[in-house]
């Protein structure tokens, strides 16, 4: 008998779109707080770099959390999505191995992962806020620029975000309820 979850999962069907901007999230196995320590942030990175160069992308935001993470990236028809993140999450997890001296199996992420293609600059604009917001969301912080690993000090250098911006709920995300 499949648990509820795997019977979820077994009826997800992932839509493929080329060159397209996709909002992403990948969550630790049982929420465990992988990057709560910034050397394993610092190795998520590297691996997504190494991804990169396999799977080419463009970073346009991201948060990482101690439990997971989120990104908005754009795809270009060259890169499956799905192979994108089984490369980052199977590679961070054998960097992670190394890393820490690790010599059993060892299992770090949730199954999968949670995909959103981008409709349209109001669906961009929205998704970009909550990724900037979730430091708060989630009680890591009390305002967005307190948090340390995400886009959100490089949106405010460009002028995107205001002094101030995230210090009470965007109404742009109080929608938003899938982690």
């Amino acid at each position: 008998m499949l648990t509820a979850q795997k019977q979820i999962r077994a009826k997800i069907r992932r839509w493929y779109v080329p060159n397209a901007i996709y909002f992403i999230t990948a969550v630790t196995l049982d929420r465990r707080p992988v990057f709560l320590d910034d050397p394993n942030v610092e190795l998520l990175r590297a691996t997504m770099r190494c991804a990169k160069e396999y799977h080419p992308f463009t970073m346009h935001a991201y948060v990482f959390l101690p439990d997971h993470f989120h990104l908005l990236i754009f795809v270009p028809e060259t890169t499956n999505i799905s192979k994108l993140m089984q490369s980052i999450q199977r590679n961070f997890t054998r960097n992670h191995k190394t890393a820490h001296n690790i010599n059993r199996p060892t299992h770090i992420w949730q199954r999968g992962f949670w995909d959103h293609v981008i409709r349209d600059e109001d669906d961009f604009a929205n998704h970009l806020d909550y990724i900037h917001y979730n430091p708060v969301k989630h009680g890591y912080v009390d305002t967005p620029e307190a948090y340390e690993h995400t886009s959100f000090h490089e949106y405010v250098k460009r002028g995107w975000y205001e002094a101030g911006w995230g210090h009470t709920e965007p109404e742009s995300i109080s929608r938003f309820d899938f982690e």
